[in-house]
């Protein structure tokens, strides 16, 4: 868990949707974490806030799911659960297990001493104390035992085993799960069914594997890819310290890299122009020549060929960086201009 920093505001983010409507929380978002929503993603988020329904956000890589998710937990300064979907994962890393080796030692140690008879001790190894808790039903407990609401991300859901989604049937329906033998609180780990829950996101790149039953317990949202425009407005809200001159060249780069390279399989999305603007920044560069462009080339490529690829054609990349584009200059001036309006209102 990444706990709430003790020196920020903290939000509720239902009670903001609630009482001001899901502008406020665009706009909260954006100014914290410098994350822009896409609208229709917006609108579904707002309703799973509202109905306390997990939100499934689907999409293509490099359309923002996971980005989102950081950023609302961020910009809320909310406690922050996460679990990455990955084979190999098991009961025990989402709800529960028990400590098989403290119960037997335990049983041992109550025989030994008089303390309890056999068939207490036996009954007895069943309490809290020996469970061990999965990162999910965590989520669930800290709510039960703070009264804070935590948000929750199952990052690249379709990744999880087939038999695991399972497990989240009844946490999502009810709020809680029920763990056998567990002797108290009628065997149950969680909030009540119509009590409050945390806030849940699960994210998947492939449609078609996560199961009906769970689609259901959850509102849906699709995250397109963002256009053009978008996705200069992200980088300038991300990385505002860039300036035109530079997000111009990068832009240019990037996008020929997509269009003009089909042996770059691997195209760079928008994690990784942001991460080379900002080492771009860091290192106070402002013009993109070929050598620049090879020294940064670690922050584009994603695989050995690629790498290889982007070599080959760093002549041609820094004259995409050099040739003037007037579509994209004029793209990115408008999203300067934009940003210098938006300040001049709230002054």
């Amino acid at each position: 868990m990444i706990p709430s920093d003790p020196h920020r505001q903290v939000v509720d983010p239902r009670q903001l949707v609630r009482e001001h409507g899901r502008d406020a929380l665009a706009e909260l978002v954006a100014r914290e974490s410098g994350y822009i929503f896409q609208s229709r993603p917006l609108k579904d988020l707002c309703q799973s806030l509202k109905s306390g329904m997990p939100l499934l956000a689907e999409g293509e890589r490099g359309g923002g799911k996971t980005e989102m998710v950081d950023a609302l937990a961020y910009a809320c300064n909310r406690p922050y659960f996460e679990l990455q979907g990955m084979e190999g994962l098991s009961l025990k890393d989402i709800l529960f297990e028990w400590d098989e080796q403290a119960q037997n030692k335990f049983v041992v140690q109550a025989v030994e001493t008089g303390a309890l008879t056999l068939d207490e001790a036996r009954r007895q190894q069943w309490r809290r104390e020996f469970l061990n808790l999965g990162e999910i039903l965590k989520a669930y407990d800290y709510l039960t035992t703070t009264d804070i609401v935590p948000i929750v991300k199952l990052d690249e859901f379709e990744k999880l085993p087939q038999v695991c989604q399972a497990f989240f049937y009844q946490l999502f329906t009810d709020g809680h799960a029920s763990v056998p033998r567990l002797d108290e609180n009628n065997g149950q780990i969680g909030v009540g069914k119509s009590d409050e829950k945390p806030i849940v996101v699960l994210t998947s790149n492939n449609q078609h594997v996560v199961h009906p039953p769970l689609r259901s317990r959850c509102v849906y949202t699709k995250v397109r890819l963002p256009t053009d425009f978008e996705e200069a407005r992200i980088l300038h809200s991300r990385v505002p310290r860039a300036s035109s001159e530079l997000l111009i060249q990068v832009v240019k780069v990037v996008r020929y890299i997509r269009l003009m390279m089909p042996t770059v399989r691997d195209k760079p999305g928008l994690r990784e122009s942001i991460a080379l603007l900002r080492a771009l920044i860091t290192e106070c560069i402002e013009a993109l020549s070929a050598e620049v462009i090879d020294d940064h080339l670690g922050f584009i490529a994603r695989n050995a060929d690629d790498l290889a690829n982007l070599e080959l054609g760093l002549q041609r990349l820094e004259r995409a960086a050099q040739t003037s584009d007037a579509v994209i200059e004029e793209m990115i001036q408008q999203v300067f201009c934009e940003r210098v309006v938006r300040l001049r209102e709230a002054a």
